[in-house]
C-alpha cells in the first residue's frame, strides 16, 4: 500500500502545473522533453481542448532591442499559420525565469523523434519513406513560401523536421527560431553551415536558401550522412560551398534519379535552382494513383501535337480491344486540347470508367504541363545572353576572380537536355528503354475535335 501511495505521489508530482499561461489556457508540467544551446522544452497542456502541447522557453537574453521585436512580429504571424506539414504555433509571451527574461513558445506536441533520430536509429531510409517524406516537406514549404509576405524557414535540416507517431507524416519545426539563433552564435551566420546556401553568407537571400536546404535534408536522407562531415570546421564548410564543391556524400547516392534532384537543389545559381513549384511536379514526388501517362514518341520541342500512353496498374480498367503494351495511345495537341476534354472523350467512348476520370484528368494534365516546362527551360538556356558582352571588357578584379574560381564540374553551366540531366526537372519521365513497336492493327477513335485530336487503343 506505502509503495502504491508513493508512486501515485510521484505522478501527482509529475502531473502538477509549475506554470501557467497569461490568459490562463496553457499549463507547464516539470517533465523536460528536450534541450538546445538556447532552449529548453517541457510537457505542457492545453486545457481548453485537453491536448498535450510543448512548452518552449527560450533565452534571449543576447537579442537586440530590434531583434526581439522582429522575433515578436514573426511569432505573430507564424500563430495564424495552419497546415498537416508544419508543426502548430499555439501562443507566445515574455517571462522572467530564475532573473532571466525569456519568451514562451507553445507549440503542438511531437512525440515521435525527428527525421535525424530516425536516421540515428534505422541508419538507412527506404526510397518509398524518402520520398514521401520528401514530399510532405516540399508541401510544408510551398504554404510558407506562398503565404503574403512569404514566409522563410532559413534553417530546415532533419533536426527539425518532426515525425508524427500514428499517421507517420512529418512536419516543418522551429520556424521563427531564426533570428535567435543569428543572435546566440555569430551575427553574420543565420542557420546551420552545412545547410546554408551560400547566399546566405551575403544575408541577400529568398526562398531559394530553403530549397538548398532542402536538398541537403534529401542528402541526408538518402546517404544517412551529414553533409559535409568531412569538414572540421565551419570555415572549411564554408570554403567549399561557396567554391561550388559539393558534400562528398554527394557522391555516394546511388539512386541516379535522386541524385540528379538534390544536384538541381543545390547549385551555386539560386536562379539555378529547382523551384518547390517544380519539385512538387517532378515525376520522383507523385503520389501513385495507379494512372501513368507517358510519352509514346521522343518531344522534339517544335511539335504542337504529341502521342501519348495511358497506362494503369490495373489493366482491368483499361478497355479497348487491343492493348499489345497494356496502355491506350493518343494524340493531344499541346496548344489547343484540354486535359479534362480528353478525358470525358474516353469515358465516353467506353476506355475508362467514370470512375477513374478525375484520376486520367489530372495524369494527362502532369504530363502536359511537364511537356511545356521542360520546352520552356529549354528555350530559356538556349536563349540566355552570352554573359561577356563585347564592348565592355571585363575588369581585372572580375579576370582574376575568374581565374581564381573555375567552374565546378556539375557547377551553373546548363546542361544538354538527356535523360538524367540535372537541368530538366522532367528528363526522368522520359521513356528511357526503347520504344516497342506499334501494333499493326488501330482502334482509331476520334474526339470533337476531328481535325487535330485522334487516340489509339495499342
Amino acid at each position: 500500500r506505502e509503495g502504491e501511495e508513493e508512486e501515485t505521489e510521484s505522478e501527482e508530482v509529475e502531473t502538477r502545473a509549475v506554470a501557467t499561461s497569461p490568459d490562463g489556457r496553457f499549463l507547464k508540467f516539470d517533465i523536460e522533453i528536450g534541450r538546445g544551446s538556447f532552449k529548453t522544452v517541457y510537457k505542457g497542456l492545453d486545457t481548453e481542448t485537453t491536448v498535450e502541447v510543448a512548452w518552449c522557453e527560450l533565452q534571449t537574453r543576447k537579442l537586440s532591442k530590434t531583434e526581439r521585436q522582429r522575433f515578436s512580429e514573426e511569432v505573430e504571424m507564424l500563430k495564424g499559420l495552419q497546415h498537416p506539414n508544419i508543426v502548430r504555433f499555439y501562443d507566445s509571451w515574455k517571462s522572467t525565469i530564475k532573473g532571466q527574461i525569456c519568451i514562451v513558445l507553445v507549440t503542438e506536441l511531437m512525440t515521435s523523434g525527428t527525421l535525424k533520430t530516425y536516421l540515428k536509429r534505422f541508419k538507412e531510409m527506404k526510397l518509398k519513406v524518402l520520398q514521401r517524406w520528401s514530399r510532405q516537406i516540399l508541401k510544408g514549404l510551398h504554404f510558407l513560401h506562398t503565404r503574403s509576405p512569404p514566409i522563410i524557414h532559413r534553417d530546415l535540416k532533419c533536426d527539425n523536421i518532426f515525425i508524427t507517431g500514428p499517421t507517420g507524416s512529418v512536419k516543418i519545426g522551429d520556424l521563427g527560431l531564426a533570428t535567435l539563433k543569428r543572435a546566440s552564435f555569430a551575427k553574420s551566420v543565420i542557420g546551420t553551415p552545412e545547410f546554408m546556401a551560400p547566399e546566405m553568407y551575403e544575408e541577400k537571400y529568398d526562398e531559394a536558401v530553403d530549397v538548398y536546404a532542402f536538398g541537403m535534408c534529401m542528402l541526408e536522407m538518402a546517404t544517412s550522412e551529414y553533409p559535409y562531415s568531412e569538414c572540421q570546421n565551419a570555415a572549411q564548410i564554408y570554403r567549399k560551398v561557396t567554391s561550388g564543391l559539393k558534400p562528398s556524400s554527394f557522391y555516394k547516392v546511388k539512386v541516379p534519379e535522386l541524385k540528379e534532384i538534390i544536384e538541381g537543389c543545390i547549385r551555386m545559381d539560386k536562379n539555378e535552382r529547382y523551384t518547390i513549384q517544380d519539385l512538387l511536379e517532378h515525376s520522383f514526388f507523385q503520389e501513385d494513383t495507379g494512372v501513368h501517362v507517358e510519352l509514346a514518341e521522343e518531344d522534339d520541342g517544335v511539335k504542337s501535337g504529341l502521342k501519348l500512353w495511358l497506362r494503369m496498374d490495373d489493366t482491368k480498367k483499361l478497355h479497348g480491344k487491343y492493348k499489345d503494351n497494356n496502355a491506350i495511345e493518343f494524340l493531344f495537341e499541346l496548344y489547343k486540347d484540354v486535359a479534362e476534354e480528353v478525358a470525358q472523350e474516353m469515358v465516353m467512348l467506353g476506355f475508362v470508367c467514370e470512375a477513374d476520370y478525375k484520376l486520367v484528368a489530372k495524369a494527362v494534365r502532369d504530363r502536359v504541363v511537364a511537356i511545356k516546362r521542360k520546352r520552356e527551360k529549354l528555350k530559356r538556356a538556349q536563349g540566355a545572353p552570352s554573359p561577356a558582352e563585347p564592348e565592355q571588357p571585363p575588369g581585372v578584379l572580375r579576370l582574376l576572380e575568374e581565374l581564381k574560381s573555375p567552374l565546378p564540374p556539375g557547377g551553373p553551366t546548363p546542361a544538354p537536355a538527356t535523360p538524367g540531366s540535372g537541368d530538366s526537372a522532367f528528363s526522368s519521365t522520359f521513356p528511357l528503354e526503347p520504344e516497342e513497336p506499334e501494333a499493326d492493327q488501330h482502334q482509331h477513335f476520334t474526339y470533337r475535335h476531328t481535325s487535330y485530336s485522334s487516340a489509339t487503343c495499342a
